[in-house]
């Protein structure tokens, strides 16, 4: 089975739904990874073509020009919701039209839940779910956790500035957790992913910390964003992980990645219930405003909770989503095509 497969190097997206998944599957066949599509590429007569939503610059009259010519399978994966929500800060640029031309035009659909595959029938009838998974225990999915220094329990955030509104649901409880002088003793609360080198970002960043930490009144600090290749090492430095998410179509189909991230360094995780989160049996869910100061409160002060909740998802996530099981349905569709 010869596959290439094309997204950009340091797309999240890309690394999770494609270049990971294909790396432990190499020794079945030939992967080439790449961030183009050209003729000479395709020439090596690679039997699938594998892409996540669409190519950027290149229009699908092109792909499937490619196709016939060179005679391999598209498959298309869909990791999130083509339809954002009309706050969300790409709703006005987002290519919706053109992932649902690629849809329709794909051999095979996958994604990462029944949600979207409830909504990608209609268009495509060749849809399977593939959840998210990782590779528990290997690279940087290994748990190299550290000690806090100072038996402050860490808090972290880990997100991209399309959860503005996510991030922003945290505001009211900080400013709770602010005005808790014995609590904010015990703590320390860490947002991830900024990029200080993109100027166009700064002022949506700066938002998402000052609701994050409550203008800093809330003890914290900022972390620059990683390569998708480190970018777990931000949670060597933490005992708890918080997923704030708006409850909405969009977000209800998005996977539950961060639940699988905190269980590779068994810690437990605070989230929305919003689904696929509301799904995971040992995430504490929050199902109101008030809930989040609870929910702090309770995983800094019961040492023994945080650490049984932290190991029971771990557990749970090694069974459910370890890429060695996931792949095996992956190599059987992929398969399937040729």
């Amino acid at each position: 089975m010869k596959i290439i497969a094309v997204g950009f190097q340091n797309s999240a997206v890309a690394y999770h739904r494609l270049f990971l998944p294909l790396a432990f599957m190499t020794e079945n066949g030939s992967v080439f990874f790449t961030d183009t599509l050209n003729d000479d590429l395709l020439k090596e007569g690679y039997q699938i073509l594998l892409i996540n939503r669409y190519i950027q610059g290149i229009e699908l009259d092109q792909i499937l020009a490619f196709k016939k010519q060179y005679d391999f399978k598209l498959v298309v994966d869909i990791d999130d919701f083509w339809h954002l929500d009309y706050w969300h800060i790409l709703s006005s640029k987002y290519p919706t039209q053109k992932i649902i031309d690629h849809i329709k035009a794909a051999d095979m659909v996958t994604c990462t839940n029944k949600e979207l595959r409830d909504e990608i029938l209609p268009i495509n009838n060749q849809v399977h779910v593939l959840p998210n998974a990782l590779p528990f225990g290997q690279d940087q999915f290994t748990d190299l956790r550290q000690p806090s220094t100072d038996e402050r329990v860490r808090f972290v955030y880990t997100g991209s500035m399309t959860h503005q509104k996510d991030v922003e649901l945290l505001k009211n409880p900080m400013k709770r957790v602010a005005g808790d002088g014995h609590l904010t003793k015990q703590i320390h609360f860490c947002i991830c992913g900024y990029d200080p080198d993109n100027t166009t970002t700064h002022s949506v960043w700066h938002k998402m910390i000052n609701d994050f930490l409550y203008g800093f009144k809330v003890p914290g600090y900022v972390r620059a964003a990683l390569p998708v290749t480190q970018y777990m090492n931000f949670y060597n430095e933490a005992d708890v992980s918080i997923v704030p998410l708006v409850h909405s179509r969009f977000n209800g189909m998005k996977s539950n990645l961060k639940v699988l991230e905190a269980a590779c360094k068994k810690i437990p995780v605070v989230a929305s219930f919003v689904k696929p989160y509301c799904e995971c049996p040992y995430v504490h869910p929050i199902e109101s405003q008030s809930d989040w100061y609870k929910a702090i409160k309770k995983m800094t002060v019961d040492a023994i909770y945080r650490q049984e909740r932290g190991i029971a998802n771990h557990e749970w996530c090694v069974e459910n989503h370890s890429l060695a099981k996931i792949n095996e349905t992956r190599k059987q569709l992929l398969n399937s095509l040729i």
